[in-house]
């Protein structure tokens, strides 16, 4: 078996998929399913060929599609295809795929109007990514590991897959949105949860990335690439939950978010936020204020690439306020169309858009929504932020270390004294008191936040924003103080300031004299005077030396850049989920050692069989106790049976046979 197999694999469905499911698991959703067929390639020795080193060449003809399960990089010999969107030709270049079966999968297609085949070089591909599986079950099962000779049966036991499907209705607005404009064209795309809005924002992208490259290629200009507003802080594409970004690419989409937590290569983030939360509800005017800088900056953006089109990802929130955040984007960001996904409604929610619009065409598609769903909205977060503390941004192509986070030497920050690396710990929301403080950001997510002004900070004085005085205030141990005639201040709100008193002294020492916001004061970072360059897991706090202990996979040269600049950092404590996933990693770890050791002892055929009920077992049950090895692991209590719950708090069982006779 050529090792290549164990990096991707080709989803041959010979016949209907839903005949490979099993009747064991879940019936309800084998009744429901109808059947799907995957790729239309039949593998023979005249369109496959192994050429070593890890890669396949695969011909297919006009018509032919095939699905990709698991990860690689393929370059196109010969002819053309279409894949996510995107129309990629002959060339030199690799274009990785990350399609985990967590994931509706890509499909590679040789359009049936072509008239000559298309030949294609799949090659091994090995980031990282793929090993996470052994420090956490949700990466678990994604990449058909262990997968066999190419056909039917390298189709994972037990698994649904589904190609991603691109409608009708889609397809045309994808044509209609991806036509020459005289103007840049700025596309909001909304609508309800799991309606499909990712998935046509991935597929919007790609076209106008393959359209404007093509169009510019002909006048040997440079591609302008695309713009990406992404205001959904709760399934982010290119950052971190709790993040809004503006994200400037140049190459296409392949993957799911947690393939890259962070944009790699040629794209980049132009600018980011933090709301230290995974919804827009606890702060909507942070919100607000944070997407109009975001945009402001996509404006300064086209000053120097005019041509570049600007795409808007927004909250499947719909209802209620969130309808009023929509409102207000629409009405102040002014996009050229707006595409809502769903032609279900609800009726006055689209009559509310139409209304903002006004003149904006605001088109209706249908939502495509998934029937069988493997991964809750949670689990994709806690992936993509495992993802992210473990990605080595600092190369070009995306990389991971896939040893536990405890293992990895942290970055220790003096908190206090002449050489204070932050300027203090603010909390969004709720303001636990200063003594709570230590307990509440210890093992816990912050965001980094960059301070551009000091006027970022509501409150603070107009002569401390000068450069001569920066290093005396943040280097001082005392209390800041404002003066009497400016402790009546205006605190922004989206444009709209309000007037809000500030109490003094703005920052205040807790006992283990962390720096610590005021938290009478509650007060958010002007984004216009702000920027997050990423997120920082507290690992501890050293009280005796003064030191904050933090994992970041922020690069070193991001961190030398501020230091040079002389710029404060604020680390934000906010609602980011609990970080439980990296609690565990080293007890997970050991557990996967443990059942390698165990497998190298069997027969490798057995060893591929028996992988499916390893990973089963991984995949969200708890199984036996780690051993003594992880009795003093910090933040983690390991409980016998129902030790340490209360009466009610297991799962309950619903008896399916009441009524039956003799019972």
């Amino acid at each position: 078996m050529t090792r290549i197999h164990r990096i991707y694999s080709l989803c041959i469905s010979f016949d209907n998929f839903g005949s490979t499911q099993s009747d064991t698991e879940s019936p309800e959703v084998l009744l429901e399913t109808h059947a799907i067929t995957l790729s239309t390639l039949k593998p023979s020795k005249d369109n496959t060929q192994r050429l070593g080193n890890g890669t396949l060449w695969v011909k297919l003809a006009p018509g032919e599609r095939l699905v990709i399960l698991g990860q690689c990089e393929v370059s196109i010999q010969k002819g053309q295809i279409t894949l996510l969107g995107t129309t990629l030709q002959t060339s030199k270049s690799k274009y990785r795929i990350s399609a985990p079966s967590s994931h509706s999968l890509p499909v590679i297609r040789c359009l049936a109007t072509d008239l000559n085949a298309a030949e294609l070089t799949f090659h091994q591909c090995e980031t990282g990514l793929e090993h996470l599986r052994s420090l956490s079950p949700f990466f678990g099962r994604l990449w058909n590991d262990g997968s066999g000779p190419l056909g039917r049966n390298i189709i994972p036991k037990g698994a649904y897959l589904q190609p991603i499907i691109s409608a009708p209705e889609w397809n045309e607005a994808l044509s209609r949105f991806s036509a020459p404009s005289e103007v840049s064209r700025s596309i909001l795309v909304c609508g309800p949860k799991s309606s499909g809005k990712s998935t046509f924002t991935k597929l919007l992208s790609n076209r106008l990335l393959s359209t404007t490259t093509e169009r510019i290629s002909t006048k040997g200009r440079a591609s302008p690439g695309v713009a990406i507003l992404d205001l959904d802080p709760g399934q982010a594409e290119y950052s971190v939950p709790g993040q809004l970004s503006l994200v400037h690419i140049k190459k296409p989409n392949f993957g799911p978010p947690f393939s890259h937590p962070v944009p790699g290569g040629t794209d980049r983030i132009v600018r980011a936020h933090s709301l230290a939360a995974i919804t827009p509800a606890m702060d909507p005017s942070l919100y607000m204020a944070c997407a109009l800088d975001l945009f402001a900056h996509y404006r300064n953006l086209l000053s120097t690439v005019p041509s570049c089109p600007l795409i808007i990802n927004t909250p499947g929130w719909v209802f209620g306020t969130g309808l009023e955040i929509l409102v207000d984007l629409i009405t102040k960001l002014r996009p050229t169309e707006v595409v809502y996904m769903s032609q279900e409604g609800p009726s006055e929610v689209v009559e509310s858009l139409r209304d903002a619009a006004k003149a904006t065409p605001v088109i209706t598609l249908p939502s495509q929504v998934s029937k069988y769903v493997t991964k809750t909205a949670a689990h994709l977060r806690a992936m993509q932020s495992m993802s992210y503390f473990h990605v080595i941004s600092d190369k070009e192509n995306l990389a991971w270390n896939v040893q536990p986070l405890s293992s990895m030497p942290p970055w220790e920050i003096r908190y206090c004294g002449d050489s204070a690396g932050i300027l203090g710990i603010m909390c969004y929301g709720e303001q636990p008191p200063s003594d709570l403080l230590l307990e509440s950001i210890n093992g816990s997510v912050l965001a980094v936040v960059v301070l551009e002004d000091m006027a970022a900070i509501p409150g603070w004085q107009e002569q401390e924003r000068e450069v001569s005085n920066d290093d005396q205030m943040l280097h001082s141990d005392q209390p800041y103080t404002l003066d009497t005639e400016d402790t009546e201040l205006r605190v922004f709100d989206d444009g709209s300031l309000h007037p809000q008193r500030v109490e003094t002294p703005l920052i205040v020492r807790t006992p283990e004299d962390i720096p610590y916001f005021n938290p009478a004061n509650a007060i958010s970072l002007d984004p216009r005077h702000s920027r997050c360059i990423g997120l920082a897991l507290v690992r501890g706090i050293d009280i005796t030396r003064r030191r904050l202990q933090i994992i970041t996979p922020i690069s070193v040269n991001s961190i030398a850049e501020i230091n040079d600049s002389a710029k404060s950092i604020v680390l934000v404590s906010g609602k980011f989920d609990t970080p439980g996933w990296a609690y565990t990693e080293e007890m997970m770890q050991k557990r996967s050692l443990k059942k390698a050791g165990n497998a190298q002892t069997e027969d490798s055929l057995d060893a591929e069989e028996g992988g499916e009920e390893s990973d089963a077992d991984d995949n969200g049950q708890e199984g036996k106790p780690p051993g003594e090895s992880f009795q003093n692991a910090p933040w983690v209590e390991r409980q016998e049976s129902s030790q340490g719950r209360a009466v009610g708090s297991r799962v309950w069982r619903v008896r399916r046979d009441l009524g039956r006779s003799g019972e």
